[in-house]
């Protein structure tokens, strides 16, 4: 799949989840009422699910026909690669998808001031999150901890690590591969993604409980 896609997925799903906590805090307005409705937000996820693995099926069914010297053995080896692709596509099972509906929810519980609920067994998608938002920094690879969401573009950073770089370079654009956003980044385009940043604290307390249980 193409940088560009894959850049165009994750904004859409970024801006699904600000939408998604915007309504949250301002749900008792009746302008964002019908904005807190969750299984919306699941539905239009499942799309960005199945538009991704499409692209994935298509680009491999297109590196099978490129082998083939005519038009109609083109045509029968990609529509061929295609129906041989496997059986029906479950969004809901991708560990992307699962881990877009922890986000929802750590949103929910952000908004509604509630505390960290204890640890518990989840699908690997709580730690590995490689759509739409990479939990680790473009810059560094490494784990954020404390994020920061380009509202020009949607991606995020590591505040510490996009600080010190427009400090070396003044004219820096979005790292992020495949970005199409050719503004030079400012800190007045950052903010805080709480969001993000509860989820990475919830993971960090998953690690740290499976930690303590190992010494035991």
């Amino acid at each position: 799949m193409s940088d560009f896609l894959q850049s165009e997925l994750e904004k859409a799903e970024q801006c699904l989840l600000e939408t998604y906590e915007l309504a949250e805090s301002y749900g008792d307005n009746v302008y964002f009422a019908e904005e807190k409705d969750k299984s919306k937000y699941l539905q239009l996820m499942e799309q960005l699910c199945q538009i991704r693995e499409d692209a994935i099926r298509n680009e491999d069914a297109l590196k099978v026909a490129m082998e083939e010297r005519t038009i109609a053995d083109f045509e029968s080896a990609f529509h061929g690669t295609i129906g041989r692709a496997g059986k029906k596509f479950q969004a809901k099972k991708t560990r992307e998808y699962k881990a877009f509906s922890d986000r929802l929810e750590d949103i929910s519980r952000s908004a509604r001031g509630d505390t960290l609920p204890p640890t518990t067994k989840r699908d690997g998608a709580l730690i590995e999150m490689d759509m739409q938002v990479n939990i680790n920094d473009p810059i560094t690879k490494k784990r954020m901890v404390d994020p920061v969401k380009n509202t020009i573009c949607g991606h995020i950073y590591e505040r510490s690590s996009i600080q010190d770089a427009i400090q070396i370079k003044p004219t820096l654009r979005c790292p992020v591969a495949g970005c199409g956003n050719k503004q030079y980044i400012n800190m007045a385009h950052l903010k805080t993604d709480n969001a993000l940043k509860l989820h990475l604290q919830r993971i960090a307390e998953r690690e740290n409980h499976n930690d303590s249980d190992t010494d035991v």
